[in-house]
């Protein structure tokens, strides 16, 4: 073996360029000394009676003992193969909500309230909507077809068209505490069927109302940021002007909509125009684009509109309302300038409702400014929370004899089928033992479309839809002065607790730490 090692080594060459083989044997036998080579071993010789050093080095490799292999082996592999299938089971765990998204919800909110009954936005949920909507209009037609005539030939009576018409989905509105319907809020069967006929399909294309063209003249005077909203000199209002007429009657319970945030999603605020019954009022957002023509695209199709009024809420800045919002750490010539640019964003609106604001109005020296310049310019106030009582920015605009209106219900805090459907019969309860409801909403997709189809069978359980506008004045009632000053202390009462509890917080904060400016 070595002499084989030393052969390959680059030692003195002859002349002729072959190595000096001698030289190497001769080093090779110096070097070997007492190690065998495997083919110096002589024939007659059993290795197996060598002793084991002596035994070339390939034979001596052959006879160790094979070392078995260890868990430890084992769990390297394991773990080798683990780091490789990894991306790939984290890849599919993360294309769940894509291929479908109810389960990817019910998988990422396990636990999470309502994660059961609450999934936005599911291909199966539209999926069984669009057969449950196929369902009622089949149900439908064939009870019309059934009401013509009798099995024998003879026309049918009104009250067997009603009978025929129990099988419906929501055909008479949600029953009573009692389990049954309330017999005073259901139509008779007469108006039943005269309902049924009028209604046409859901399909059918909204026609059209215009309203009149804004801005009118006389209704509008020069600000600092363009043309602002005022009340003419004959008396007329921006609010009697530009609101859409109806003539209310307090007869039948009345639920109002105000959808909030149009103009943000071309695609939505498109379906809220075109597919929205044009009672439903629509709230249009400063901070959208083309605010001029979405209000007169609006104002064309029949809709009235109203412009958001961003303000601070409770949890500013964690929720912020956006930028040139009231806030209450600003002065009030600052508040009213703010303000005058949100008026100048379009014309053609016929009053405002209030974008988050739980803090600000809630504030006398932040809110009562604000009302008095939004009452001066004669247009109409409506609270946006869900609260369903007069904050106190409503009630001042009711004791200044300003149009006013609360919210009662917000329809879809939770974006789903069902939670929407439920709000909007509570919207339907509250209307019926109120005499008038308003709801809020937001321009989602699935809104536009349950509003849609709640509207399209409002009327089967007593209840009208009407503009925001016709309720003006009914939910808030005016204060006398004595009651209007005792809320007014109250208001600086709780304003002045405020401003004490939250120097109390900055006062409980670190100092900021020492640098060169301090």
């Amino acid at each position: 073996m070595f002499r084989k090692i030393l052969n390959s080594l680059p030692f003195r060459k002859k002349k002729d360029g072959e190595f000096d083989e001698d030289m190497a044997s001769d080093l090779a036998d110096e070097l070997g000394g007492g190690i065998t080579d495997v083919h110096d071993i002589d024939e007659d010789v059993d290795p197996d009676d060598l002793p084991f050093n002596e035994l070339p080095i390939e034979v001596q490799t052959k006879k160790l003992p094979k070392r078995p292999k260890s868990r430890r082996s084992w769990l390297s592999k394991l773990l080798i193969i683990t780091l490789f299938l990894s991306p790939f089971g984290a890849t599919a765990v993360a294309m769940i909500p894509v291929l479908d998204p109810e389960t990817g919800w019910r998988l990422f909110h396990t636990g999470g309230p309502e994660a059961t009954v609450a999934v936005p936005g599911s291909e199966r949920e539209l999926q069984e909507e669009i057969a449950r909507g196929v369902r009622d209009i089949q149900d439908r037609d064939r009870a019309q077809q059934d009401a013509q005539t009798n099995p024998d030939g003879t026309p049918q009576s009104a009250e067997d068209i009603a009978n025929q018409l129990n099988g419906v989905s929501d055909l008479i509105g949600s029953p009573d505490q009692t389990g049954e319907p309330a017999a005073n809020d259901q139509p008779t069967p007469e108006e039943l069927a005269a309902l049924i006929e009028e209604e046409g399909s859901l399909d059918d294309p909204i026609e059209p109302d215009p309203l009149r063209q804004a801005p009118l003249p006389g209704l509008d005077e020069e600000g600092s940021f363009g043309r602002i909203p005022r009340i003419a000199d004959d008396g007329t209002t921006p609010f009697d002007a530009y609101k859409r007429p109806y003539e209310f009657t307090s007869e039948q319970p009345a639920v109002a909509i105000m959808l909030t945030g149009v103009g943000l999603n071309d695609e939505r605020t498109q379906a809220a125009i075109n597919d929205l019954p044009l009672n439903i009022s629509l709230a249009i957002s400063p901070y959208a684009r083309d605010l001029t023509d979405i209000a007169r695209s609006a104002r064309e199709m029949g809709h009235e509109v109203f412009l958001e009024l961003p303000m601070e809420p409770v949890d500013f800045p964690l929720s912020d309302p956006g930028p040139r919002a009231l806030l209450t750490s600003l002065s009030e010539g600052e508040n009213l300038v703010r303000l005058e640019w949100l008026l100048a964003r379009f014309p053609g609106y016929a009053g405002l409702i209030s974008h988050k604001g739980s803090k600000f109005g809630s504030l006398d020296s932040a809110i009562r400014p604000v009302i008095e310049f939004i009452s001066r310019s004669g247009l109409m106030f409506v609270e946006g929370s869900s609260s369903g009582v007069a904050s106190y920015g409503a009630q001042l605009a009711s004791n200044a004899g300003a149009p006013n209106a609360i919210g009662n219900v917000i329809i879809d805090d939770i974006p789903s089928r069902r939670n929407i459907d439920a709000r909007l019969a509570d919207l339907v309860e509250t209307a019926k033992r109120n005499g008038v409801a308003v709801g809020i909403a937001q321009s989602y997709p699935v809104t536009i479309q349950r509003l849609r189809n709640w509207a399209f069978r409002l009327r089967r359980q007593g209840v009208v839809l009407v503009p925001v506008s016709a309720i003006s004045g009914m939910q808030v009632t005016p204060q006398s002065a004595v009651e209007a000053e005792a809320a007014r202390r109250q208001a600086e009462e709780r304003e002045q607790a405020i401003m004490a509890e939250e120097a109390a917080q900055e006062g409980d904060a670190p100092p900021p730490a020492a640098t060169i400016e301090n």
